[in-house]
């Protein structure tokens, strides 16, 4: 029982004086080191993030502007940014009439659907 313990404290104590060299031959390089470890981390998790959110706007900027380009031609308007920065309550009277026009038709045409498929049901 003492050899083991005797073993595993001079194994300890090598460790250590091992530790304890290299921390007096490198200095301040192991410190700064261990701060741009810790920076990369942090900056790959981020920039990982950032590469997909970047990837997801690009996507849906351009699906928003072929919807802006579906809605360019109703008799409702999107305002202007610049104009909604200037009256923000002009934004009542964003109305995509086409998408709403198109949401009422195809809920009616669900719900009819839906309907029809219960009363075959029944019969």
């Amino acid at each position: 029982m003492f050899d083991k313990v005797k073993k595993a404290m001079s194994k300890g104590f090598w460790h250590s004086l091992g530790i304890i060299i290299v921390m007096l031959l490198a200095g301040p390089e192991i410190m700064v080191s261990i701060e741009l470890m810790a920076m990369v981390e942090v900056l790959g998790a981020s920039t990982f993030v950032f590469m997909y959110l970047s990837g997801i706007k690009l996507f849906f900027s351009n699906v928003w502007d072929k919807y802006k380009n579906f809605e360019n031609h109703s008799a409702f308007f999107f305002p202007t940014l610049p104009v909604l920065k200037l009256m923000p309550s002009m934004i009542v009277h964003a109305i995509p009439e086409r998408t709403v026009v198109g949401a009422f038709l195809a809920v009616v045409t669900v719900m009819m659907s839906a309907f029809y498929i219960q009363t075959l049901l029944r019969v």
